[in-house]
């Protein structure tokens, strides 16, 4: 336990014999002696459960003490303070928990009585100001195959802001991801996990309700971010319907334009077999984030013709987050790439 003096000037300590202000007898009998404070927060919480308090205040009013009774929350590895050579008497005190902008979070008031060493266990109860906790745990959808052996990092955000990148195991702990400093009321949690390469599998955006001083525990089964896209295509030369091999067709180039405008394959697209490997004439792309895309074919057969989609009016296609569609599903029509 920390001991520290009040600096108590011979003058006030004269005045306080005969002043009212603090010490509630005018005329104090028993002994002189140490008053030693200890504190917790919110029905016996630790100063590590509450990171936001950097600091205690002590204010006995008409007392002057050390570092204008401003400590540690944790002093010598004890939540508490010893002050010094207190006369006998009944002492009015107010314990504040602030943070390191000097807001207090958690307050307590009592009286105390001097005869003697004294020791007072003050419970500081939260204020308006003080900030929620949060423990986060998470799971993945039913059925996927999408593990913490591809997630590599889950994105944790309150109102938007990134609090942490938490690995993927921390989200199946007991005790999950701790969030402290969080306003009062509903907030917006946001939960995003992604590979190592920074591809966003799942994500999740619920309301989370914080009251001050207190904790939440949530548990959120984490939404698909992304779905599958099975593509089917045929040719037309201009006189007929043609396959892969009549066409003379071995590869395809692929390319998706999405709602931003963005080429997800760069300028040059990428090139896929003609055939899969089910002998079904199209390809599937099984990780793409939902939404609309314009979709871009071509294709040289035989004698070098060019067969490629309308370049002015892309056929659309859409990507639901969730959903994974099998190519050889019949009712997946083809696309039609046509001659110049």
């Amino acid at each position: 336990m920390t001991v520290h003096s009040r600096f108590l000037t011979s003058i006030i300590a004269a005045t306080l014999v005969s002043a009212s202000g603090c010490i509630i007898s005018t005329t104090p009998r028993g002994n002189p002696g140490d008053i030693t404070f200890t504190w917790t927060f919110n029905n016996g919480r630790t100063c590590a459960s509450v990171p936001d308090v950097t600091q205690v205040e002590i204010v006995i009013p008409g007392q002057t003490l050390q570092n204008q009774g401003r400590y540690g929350c944790v002093n010598s590895g004890t939540a508490g303070i010893k002050l010094l050579a207190f006369k006998a008497g009944t002492y009015r005190y107010t314990i504040n928990g602030q943070n390191a902008s000097g807001q207090t979070m958690y307050t307590a008031t009592g009286s105390i009585v001097v005869n003697g060493d004294v020791a007072e266990a003050a419970d500081l109860k939260p204020t308006a100001d003080a900030k929620g906790q949060a423990f986060i745990t998470w799971r993945f959808p039913a059925g996927t195959t999408v593990d913490c052996q591809t997630i590599t990092a889950v994105d944790v955000s309150i109102n938007g802001a990134l609090i942490r990148s938490a690995t993927c195991a921390e989200g199946f702990t007991a005790g999950g991801v701790f969030i402290s400093g969080i306003t009062p009321g509903n907030n917006v949690l946001t939960l995003a996990a992604r590979d190592t390469n920074g591809f966003f599998y799942y994500r999740s955006d619920r309301t989370l309700v914080v009251t001050a001083g207190n904790d939440v525990v949530e548990q959120t089964t984490l939404d698909w971010a992304v779905g599958s896209l099975p593509i089917k295509w045929t040719f037309n030369n201009g006189v007929a319907t043609v396959n892969c091999s009549q066409a003379g067709v071995t590869t395809v180039n692929v390319n998706l334009r999405d709602s931003a405008g963005t080429l997800l394959y760069g300028n040059n697209g990428t090139d896929v077999a003609c055939v899969n490997g089910n002998l079904i004439q199209g390809t599937v792309f099984p990780w793409l984030y939902s939404g609309q895309y314009d979709l871009y074919l071509q294709a040289y057969g035989a004698g070098g013709v060019l067969y490629h989609t309308n370049l002015t009016s892309p056929p659309q296609v859409t990507v639901t987050a969730g959903t994974f569609p099998i190519i050889d599903n019949p009712t997946i029509t083809p696309i039609q790439l046509m001659t110049l």
